[in-house]
Protein backbone atom coordinates (compact mmCIF):
# COMPACT_ATOMS: atom_id res chain seq x y z
CA UNK A 1 0.00 0.00 0.00
CA UNK A 2 1.62 3.51 -1.20
CA UNK A 3 2.01 6.31 1.42
CA UNK A 4 -0.09 9.53 0.43
CA UNK A 5 1.80 12.59 -0.12
CA UNK A 6 0.93 15.34 2.54
CA UNK A 7 -0.52 18.59 0.92
CA UNK A 8 0.10 21.94 2.42
CA UNK A 9 -3.53 21.76 4.04
CA UNK A 10 -2.60 18.49 5.59
CA UNK A 11 1.00 19.82 6.84
CA UNK A 12 -0.63 23.05 8.74
CA UNK A 13 -3.07 20.80 10.44
CA UNK A 14 -0.06 18.59 11.65
CA UNK A 15 1.41 21.86 12.66
CA UNK A 16 -1.75 22.97 14.59
CA UNK A 17 -2.07 19.65 16.46
CA UNK A 18 1.70 20.17 17.46
CA UNK A 19 0.47 23.53 18.96
CA UNK A 20 -2.48 21.84 20.77
CA UNK A 21 0.03 20.36 23.75
CA UNK A 22 0.15 23.42 25.98
CA UNK A 23 3.95 22.65 26.94
CA UNK A 24 4.77 23.73 23.52
CA UNK A 25 3.03 26.86 23.61
CA UNK A 26 4.85 27.76 26.81
CA UNK A 27 7.93 26.82 24.75
CA UNK A 28 7.09 29.13 22.04
CA UNK A 29 6.07 31.53 24.33
CA UNK A 30 9.38 31.53 26.22
CA UNK A 31 11.58 31.89 22.97
CA UNK A 32 9.50 34.44 21.25
CA UNK A 33 11.33 36.81 23.96
CA UNK A 34 14.90 35.30 21.83
CA UNK A 35 16.78 32.64 21.61
CA UNK A 36 18.15 30.43 24.43
CA UNK A 37 19.83 27.43 25.19
CA UNK A 38 17.52 24.12 25.86
CA UNK A 39 19.20 24.08 29.66
CA UNK A 40 18.05 27.76 30.25
CA UNK A 41 14.87 26.64 28.89
CA UNK A 42 14.46 23.56 30.73
CA UNK A 43 15.11 25.61 34.05
CA UNK A 44 12.87 28.74 32.97
CA UNK A 45 9.95 26.16 32.22
CA UNK A 46 10.71 23.86 35.13
CA UNK A 47 10.74 21.01 32.51
CA UNK A 48 12.99 17.94 32.62
CA UNK A 49 15.53 18.07 29.59
CA UNK A 50 14.23 14.75 27.99
CA UNK A 51 10.58 16.27 28.61
CA UNK A 52 12.02 19.53 26.76
CA UNK A 53 13.91 17.29 23.95
CA UNK A 54 11.18 15.63 23.17
CA UNK A 55 8.84 18.83 22.85
CA UNK A 56 11.92 20.53 20.84
CA UNK A 57 11.95 17.80 18.21
CA UNK A 58 8.46 18.02 17.50
CA UNK A 59 8.43 22.09 17.20
CA UNK A 60 11.95 21.37 15.01
CA UNK A 61 9.79 18.45 12.72
CA UNK A 62 7.00 20.84 11.54
CA UNK A 63 9.36 23.97 10.89
CA UNK A 64 8.29 25.93 14.21
CA UNK A 65 11.49 26.12 15.92
CA UNK A 66 15.04 26.25 14.52
CA UNK A 67 18.27 24.80 16.13
CA UNK A 68 21.88 25.91 16.04
CA UNK A 69 24.92 25.47 17.82
CA UNK A 70 26.33 27.51 20.47
CA UNK A 71 29.24 29.51 18.71
CA UNK A 72 31.90 28.79 21.46
CA UNK A 73 30.78 25.56 22.49
CA UNK A 74 29.16 22.72 20.82
CA UNK A 75 28.11 21.05 23.81
CA UNK A 76 24.92 23.58 23.60
CA UNK A 77 22.68 23.42 21.83
CA UNK A 78 20.18 27.60 21.33
CA UNK A 79 16.93 27.06 20.07
CA UNK A 80 15.04 30.52 18.06
CA UNK A 81 11.69 30.72 16.96
CA UNK A 82 11.21 29.94 13.26
CA UNK A 83 9.25 33.64 12.25
CA UNK A 84 8.87 32.83 8.81
CA UNK A 85 7.00 29.67 9.43
CA UNK A 86 5.19 30.97 12.13
CA UNK A 87 3.86 34.20 9.76
CA UNK A 88 2.96 31.01 7.31
CA UNK A 89 0.64 29.46 9.56
CA UNK A 90 -0.48 32.66 11.02
CA UNK A 91 -1.22 33.42 7.21
CA UNK A 92 -3.44 30.24 6.86
CA UNK A 93 -5.74 31.23 9.90
CA UNK A 94 -6.08 34.71 8.63
CA UNK A 95 -7.57 33.21 5.43
CA UNK A 96 -9.74 30.49 7.52
CA UNK A 97 -10.92 33.27 9.15
CA UNK A 98 -11.24 35.88 6.55
CA UNK A 99 -13.46 32.95 4.38
CA UNK A 100 -15.62 32.31 7.40
CA UNK A 101 -16.48 35.51 7.49
CA UNK A 102 -17.52 36.01 3.80
CA UNK A 103 -19.72 33.23 4.63
CA UNK A 104 -21.33 34.98 7.31
CA UNK A 105 -21.75 37.94 5.29
CA UNK A 106 -23.40 35.83 2.00
CA UNK A 107 -25.26 34.11 4.59
CA UNK A 108 -26.56 37.38 6.52
CA UNK A 109 -27.20 38.88 3.17
CA UNK A 110 -29.33 36.14 1.95
CA UNK A 111 -31.46 35.86 4.91
CA UNK A 112 -32.55 40.05 4.79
Amino acid sequence: MTQGVDTPQDAWMKCLAVLGEPQRLRILRALAEGEQTAGALSERLGVRQNTLSHHMRQLREHGLVEVRRHPHDERYTIYRLNGRRLRALSAVLMDWAARAETEIDAAGRRSS
